[in-house]
């Protein structure tokens, strides 16, 4: 008898792991599902706006239009480190077609850190600070680096976590 109820409750300790590890999935990007024009369902991304270094606003809605990668990350990640110049190149050639928000996970970093991070990196593209931590959580940026990949529609395409090279990036959008 002890045999069953302890196999019982472990039973019910997994159904909850379980029920509570989707619930979270499901909280984790507050977006919307819609259909495209075939039909296909889609992902839409949450709209974020954040304080850049440059002390500007920019809002994930104003990179519309473009393909838009939404890179997390801190100034003491070492693969952090080894996808900046990738990210940078990217930018530097496909800007007309291709917006990067590098949001930085502020709560876990110093700002002048992230300036000096930028300034060795000779970063271009707007660097968001994510001081409250709010739209990490938004996204489940849990490990660094990871990176959404939103299409010109505001979709989300891909989500990827660790560092990526320029190959890999060029090829997932077909640039």
């Amino acid at each position: 008898m002890k045999k069953y109820i302890g196999l019982v409750i472990i039973t019910i300790l997994i159904g909850i792991l379980i029920w509570e590890s989707s619930r979270a999935s499901n909280e984790k990007i507050p977006s919307t599902i819609t259909t495209n024009e075939e039909g296909v369902r889609v992902l839409k991304a949450a709209n974020f706006t954040l304080q850049a270094l440059d002390e500007q606003q920019y809002s994930l809605s104003d990179s519309q239009g473009k393909w838009t990668i939404v890179n997390f990350w801190a100034s003491w990640c070492e693969p952090c480190k080894m996808e900046a110049p990738h990210l940078q190149r990217l930018y530097e050639e496909y800007n007309d077609q291709l917006e990067i928000l590098a949001v930085n996970m502020t709560t876990k970093d110093r700002q002048d850190d992230v300036q000096k991070f930028v300034n060795e990196y000779g970063l271009t593209f707007p660097v968001l600070l994510d001081e409250q931590g709010d739209v990490s959580m938004t996204y489940g940026a849990f490990t660094i680096p990871t990176t959404i990949f939103i299409d010109e529609k505001g979709n989300i395409i891909h989500e990827f976590a660790g560092p990526m090279e320029e190959s890999f990036i060029i090829d997932l959008l077909s640039l």
